[in-house]
């Protein structure tokens, strides 16, 4: 539940298959899955000489997250997959005729691996069974851009790259670099549903305009990068207050101090979820390193999607910088809000340890607490009268308040 409440307080009032059959000397079945792209693709542009691009994209071919989650003889497929695409090749053969299973773990790497933007996602799979029983698979990737293509955008996917991790001081805590990266995101990229590319991390570092598998993507890319272990989660969602049903979605989880968080860029961005007033867009925090417990709230992981359990608010920014509450303490947040607009903070925020406390607290907020910061600021400077706004999210526990200095 998502509520806003604005007042103006007057100082002295209070997101096929077919089959073909063919028979001759070798071969008694010949069977294709068409395996569907996982979001809408603009038409591809093939791929027509593979060897333009062996050694133009040197990608950092290591071992990821879920290629850790299978087997020994699965990892050899998704290594042939991986390198595969890598290298541009327009046919890939496997040592198997479980074409399901080969979607899926092609979609692994495509979770595993945001360097990879010149893929769809979507790909034909042909099966090919001997008379002695014995088959393969012949994958064929559908990209989305030709080799030409992407080796200049790599180029300049690159140069926005190094520009920003150029300003990451390698003294920072593993926190701060989330941050920064989040942040950056955020600042430099809008979310538009329209945007080319944003399905892919192209769109995030050159168009500066995505969706939220872009964001999740590039966040992704960072991080790793920067040594923050981090995977790429896909899922549904729906916006309390505005969603009807839950929309596909996608966001990562992060690794800090051995422990898991969730990090779902997309959500606080100013321009999806229209938070705050005209004269305060800034970035929202909220599901910033946040646990599993709140993030369901909102957000449900793809079935068989196996990741870590996220169980710790440690490194959560509303408890990093002290606006979380574990117990009723209105002295303390008559304290938070005085101090705040005495600095000229644009807001403050106060998040809850428990339903039960958040509802506890909203009215004393709402009608006492608020109003007295509201005449405190009045009077620190100067002025007849004092506008603030209240955002209550009650699905996060979670009360912000926004100051008007004017």
């Amino acid at each position: 539940m998502k509520k806003i409440l604005v007042f103006l307080l007057i100082i002295g009032v209070g997101a096929t298959a077919w089959f073909w059959w063919h028979d001759h000397d070798n071969e008694v079945e010949r069977r294709e899955h068409l395996i569907e792209p996982t979001v809408p693709a603009t038409e591809p542009e093939v791929a027509t000489d593979p060897e333009i691009i062996e050694r133009t994209f040197e990608a950092h071919i290591v071992e990821r997250f879920f290629y850790n989650q299978l087997d020994e003889a699965e990892q050899v497929i998704y290594r042939e997959l991986r390198d595969g695409v890598y290298r541009g090749d327009l046919e890939i053969r496997l040592e198997t005729d479980d074409a399901e299973r080969v979607h899926e773990i092609y979609q692994l790497i495509l979770f595993d691996y945001p360097e990879f933007f010149w893929i769809t996602g979507a790909g034909m799979s042909t099966i090919t069974r001997w008379s002695d029983g014995t088959a393969y698979i012949t994958f064929q990737p559908e990209y989305a851009h030709t080799l030409e293509a992407r080796a200049t955008m790599q180029i300049e996917i690159d140069e926005a790259v190094e520009a920003f991790v150029s300003t990451i001081n390698p003294g920072m805590s593993d926190y701060d670099v989330v941050l920064a990266v989040y942040e950056h995101i955020i600042f430099t990229t809008s979310y538009n549903l329209d945007a080319s590319d944003h399905q892919n991390i192209y769109s995030v570092f050159v168009n500066q305009e995505s969706v939220c598998a872009g964001f999740a993507r590039a966040a992704q890319l960072l991080l790793n990068q920067l040594g923050v272990p981090t995977i790429y989660v896909a899922g549904v969602a729906y916006v309390p207050g505005t969603s009807v049903e839950p929309i596909a979605h996608a966001w990562n989880l992060v690794r800090l101090a051995g422990e898991y968080y969730h990090l779902d860029v997309t959500w606080g961005s100013p321009n999806f979820q229209n938070e705050g007033m005209a004269n305060h867009p800034g970035i929202v925090y909220d599901y910033f390193l946040i646990n599993d417990e709140l993030i369901f709230r909102t957000h449900t992981i793809t079935p068989g999607m196996s990741v870590p359990a996220a169980t710790s608010l440690r490194h959560n920014f509303f408890v990093v910088n002290g606006m979380f509450y574990e117990d009723h303490d209105a002295e303390r947040v008559l304290e938070a809000m005085n101090a705040s607009v005495m600095t000229g903070e644009a807001w403050i925020a106060f998040q809850f340890a428990t339903p039960a406390l958040f509802d506890q607290m909203r009215p004393i907020i709402l009608d006492d607490l608020a109003p007295q910061a509201a005449r405190t600021l009045a009077e620190w400077y100067g002025l007849e009268s004092v506008q603030y706004m209240i955002r209550e999210k009650g699905n996060l526990n979670k009360i912000t308040i926004y100051w008007v200095y004017e």
